[in-house]
Order: C-alpha cells, then structure tokens, then sequence
C-alpha cells in the first residue's frame, strides 16, 4: 500500500491506480485535434459540403482550428464517443446533412482505420504524468487503463513509447458495449487484477472520469488540469486535482 500526498490533500491505503489516457498522460489536444479535422474532411467530401463549414464542424466536436486547441465545454472533452455521435448527429442537420448515428459511427470508424496506421506521428506523452506511472509501477502498485478511446489503438501506444510493462490491464471503447461513465468498464479493470474499490484510485483529467469511477464504487479520484479542463473547473468535481502529476508525492 502507498499513500499520495501533495501540500493541499493526502490519499492513504491505494494498492491500483487506474489511468485515463488522454489529457491524463497523453497530450490530447495533438491527437484529436488531428483526429477532428480528419472526422470533419470525410464529411465535407462525402455530403459535398462548402469548405467555409470546417472550422465550424470541427467547433461543434469541441476543437478549435484556430487555437488548436480543444475546448473544456466541448462534447469530447464532455462525453464518450456514443454520445458525441448522438449530439454531432443532430448538429449536422443544422448544416443540411442528414444522416443516421449508424451512419456517423461508420464515418468515425473509416476515419480512424485510417488515421491509427499513422497514429504514432500525433501522439506525444505528458512526461510528468509518465514519470508518475513509472514511480507507481517501481513500488509494485497495480496499475491500469481505462478509456473511450480504443483498447487497440491504446495497445499501440503503448508499443511505440514501449510502456506495456507499465500497466497490468487496459480497458477500451470494444471491450464492453456499456458507455465509461456507466462504471462497468472500471468494475472490468478491478476484476481483471483483482483489485478491490475500497483500495483502488481513478486518475483522469475530466469529470467523467470521476463519474466512471464513482458508478464503480472508487471513491477517490484524482483530476489532472493536463487536458481540457482548467484546475478551477475540475474542483468543482473532485477534492483531489493537481496541475500536474509531478505535484504528488509518493509515500510507502
């Protein structure tokens, strides 16, 4: 067991940590932030849509152009992907397309078969929070992956930066049809390594992931302000948020 302690709070008795990915310790505004745009050309060139609609669209999935930056109040920074696929569904009608969820998630599929062929080229790791996971890992903490990205693309992550010793088991978007905010998919982590809530942390960069843990009986959740989310708006959430990962002691 180990305690994580920063100037502000303290978390005692953890023997699991479970991770989000992105905006927790991969930088999410690179990845989707390539990841809309693609999702937004295929639609411009499949509905024959004006080019003047880009940085519209791309607005509507939460991604600035301009800044390139995603945004804190956009729905993936909010949602998982079903529910963006819902909310994106009916925001197209207001641009005269008019098109089914099914047909929507086959674009999104299409999309990233074959942006995860390159996917490597736009996915860069927040240090710190890499740094945090290898500390755990070296005092034998159990440690996972929970998120709505992939369990495939995830795995190749973790190939590239060579982190598959790092984590004990890994949960995505296929591996179980309920949403990550249900909490199933953190029950399925827990069982997996049979690591109980009671013992067990959740570590996210947004709302949701506290949600998630929460419907999975983990009390405690960590909000990192790496992704999307000012510090200020994630306390709101959690009593337990941090700039940075680098801001948490590790005491045995």
């Amino acid at each position: 067991m180990i305690t994580l302690k920063t100037p502000d709070w303290q978390l005692d008795n953890i023997d699991t940590v479970l991770f989000d990915k992105d905006g927790t310790f991969i930088d999410l505004h690179y990845f989707w932030g390539k990841m809309t745009e693609l999702r937004v050309e295929e639609i411009l060139k499949r509905y024959n849509l004006s080019r003047e609609n880009f940085s519209k669209l791309c607005l509507r999935l939460g991604y600035n152009v301009k800044s390139g930056k995603m945004l804190s109040d956009g729905i993936t920074a909010l949602y998982s992907r079903v529910i963006i696929i819902q909310i994106f569904c009916k925001d197209l009608k207001d641009f005269g397309v008019d098109i089914s969820e099914k047909e929507l998630e086959e674009i999104f599929d299409y999309v990233n078969n074959i942006y995860y062929k390159e996917m490597v080229k736009y996915t860069k790791p927040i240090d710190s929070a890499v740094e945090f996971i290898k500390k755990l890992r070296k005092n034998g903490i159990k440690i996972g992956i929970v998120t709505s990205d992939s369990k495939e693309s995830t795995l190749m992550t973790l190939r590239h930066f060579d982190w598959e010793n790092l984590f004990d088991v890994v949960i995505g978007r296929e591996s179980t049809k309920e949403t990550k905010e249900s909490g199933i998919p953190v029950k399925m982590a827990l069982k997996e390594i049979n690591s109980k809530p009671e013992t067990a942390i959740m570590i996210g960069d947004a709302p949701m992931d506290y949600i998630a843990a929460k419907n999975a009986g983990v009390e405690r959740t960590i909000l990192s302000a790496t992704g999307q989310i000012e510090k200020e708006e994630l306390l709101k959430t959690s009593n337990y948020v941090v700039d940075s990962l680098k801001e948490i002691e590790i005491k045995i």
